[in-house]
């Protein structure tokens, strides 16, 4: 082969004919190295083989396009411009589909190893025209960084979060090929949305526990396309609240329930794991579009301190879920007013599906009075050691069950999650208590009713000072006190409130 060297004037005059030109600019794929007159010195070149340039050799084969120009051309998906010291590297938040292969070039090869990584996306349904990737941890996927000439670690310089991909030349994604979103290496174990476009309509995806490292390019772990649920993209985006068992979940409690050793007990709390962080990753994901959308720093407060506090517990409410599921107890008599309790500590324990009426607290204390047509309403202003009496009295009737209050733990298993669209009596909007079958509709996670909103109900957990903690919220709180979360509220035993009220729990003698 006949190599030569070339100085930069010469390719000046070669490739544009232009003594003003500065940038020269070599497209391989979809990166665009930018190199300005005064930095490329001399260059090696073999016409048939290589160019070399700042000790960066480019394949010809591989190169799709060298221009010389006054200014910086039009960008690329990712755009790599040298300076004195520094590489300032751009990955675009617009992009178009590549095959992996268009990337992965052996021109490419030092800048992927080094600075890019990427989701790999293979879809088998037709009709998909773009998809939209973003951190939900708000981490830079995209955007401006720096890097030594001598290689080592990125700075991000400019930050964002969000990627959209557009199939290519404005068409549908071909099923069954490789394409790849490229990224900047990216922790996304808390998660990452892959959002699909389909025939007008979107389906959003949730991965967890990944990471995108330098020179890899990571691919959805349990994406099934015929699971996803297709919405209209002008719809508010709602978070799952009580998301159903997925396949793995659901094997591996079956595995669980036939043999419960050890090892499949791990095996289950790992894809329950998975689970829980996926519901964590969507309400990051409402988090990060209220951040850039709400108009009230309320909203964004609020939804921070439920992620923050599902983040803090993590292990807590796995926990209390598996002792759920393992729980082999049916609701098999609908006459009555008791619901299974599942994952108390207490074996065989039920809670009241609705807090105590005034009617039925009348039976336990005579010349108890109540304005009229309010036999229904949650009986308030009852101290806790008044409700501990009744539970006693109860008990007392009885000669198969006793009676008591619910643990914090308990009265959280029992309501669930407080779903996003929940209706309830609180924030005002009524005057006052209600029935508490006024919101029937709304119904916790064992099946019982008016945990959110309507009267706090007492617990058994005591707090600090000797207080006593309170749950669910009432007419009166706002929503995000409402929340079964939310812990902040102890009250005095010894005292009667008149939006406390209190459930019972029903165990064997």
């Amino acid at each position: 082969m006949n190599s030569k060297k070339v100085i930069i004037s010469a390719t000046v005059l070669l490739l544009a004919m232009s003594a003003g030109a500065q940038v020269l600019n070599v497209k391989v794929g979809n990166v665009t190295y930018r190199y300005p007159a005064s930095r490329t010195g001399v260059m090696a070149y073999d016409e048939s083989s290589y160019l070399d340039i700042l000790e960066k050799r480019f394949v010809l084969n591989e190169v799709d396009e060298a221009t010389v120009t006054e200014t910086m051309d039009e960008g690329n998906t990712v755009t790599v411009s040298y300076g004195d010291t520094l590489r300032m590297i751009t990955i675009t938040t617009e992009q178009t589909a590549v095959l992996e292969a268009v990337l992965n070039t052996a021109s490419n090869a030092e800048l992927v190893s080094s600075t890019l990584s990427g989701l790999r996306l293979n879809f088998q349904s037709a009709g998909i025209t773009h998809v939209e990737v973003e951190s939900v941890d708000g981490y830079a996927i995209a955007g401006n960084a720096e890097q030594s000439l001598e290689g080592g670690q990125i700075e991000i310089t400019d930050n964002q979060s969000i990627i959209t991909m557009n199939a290519p030349d404005g068409s549908t994604f071909t099923p069954g090929v490789d394409y790849v979103v490229t990224t900047f290496p990216c922790d996304l174990y808390g998660g990452y949305r892959l959002s699909i476009f389909k025939d007008g309509m979107v389906a959003h995806f949730f991965g967890v526990h990944q990471v995108a490292e330098a020179g890899s390019f990571i691919s959805p772990l349990d994406l099934d396309e015929s699971d996803l649920e297709f919405t209209d993209p002008s719809e508010p985006f709602v978070e799952d609240e009580r998301p159903g068992l997925n396949p793995a979940t659901r094997a591996a409690l079956i595995a669980y329930k036939r043999n419960p050793t050890e090892e499949n007990k791990q095996a289950l709390l790992e894809q329950m794991g998975i689970r829980y962080d996926k519901v964590v990753a969507r309400k990051k994901a409402k988090l990060r579009q209220l951040e850039r959308e709400a108009h009230h720093q309320a909203l964004i407060d609020e939804m921070q301190a439920i992620v923050d506090e599902m983040i803090e517990n993590r292990e807590v409410r796995i926990f209390q879920q598996f002792l759920r599921l393992i729980d082999p107890r049916e609701d098999n008599d609908s006459t009555d007013q008791w619901m299974v309790l599942r994952g108390s500590w207490t074996e065989n324990a039920y809670i009241a599906y609705a807090p105590l009426t005034n009617a039925e607290y009348a039976q336990y204390m005579p010349g108890f009075t109540y304005p009229s047509g309010q036999e229904n309403f949650p009986v308030v202003n009852i101290s806790y050691n008044q409700a501990l009496a009744y539970c006693q009295w109860l008990g007392s009737t009885d000669d198969v069950y006793a009676y008591r209050l619910p643990s914090e733990e308990e009265w959280i298993m029992a309501a669930g999650h407080m779903p996003k669209d929940v209706a309830m009596n609180s924030d005002f909007i009524e005057n006052g208590l209600t029935a508490v079958d006024a919101y029937a509709q709304t119904t916790g996670a064992c099946g019982g009713i008016d945990f959110w909103g309507n009267c706090w109900e007492w617990t058994s957990t005591e707090g600090e000072d000797g207080l006593y903690i309170v749950k669910g919220g009432a007419w009166d709180s706002s929503r995000d006190a409402c929340r079964t979360e939310y812990s902040d509220d102890a009250r005095d035993p010894s005292l009667g409130y008149d939006n406390v009220g209190f459930r019972v729990v029903r165990v064997d003698r």
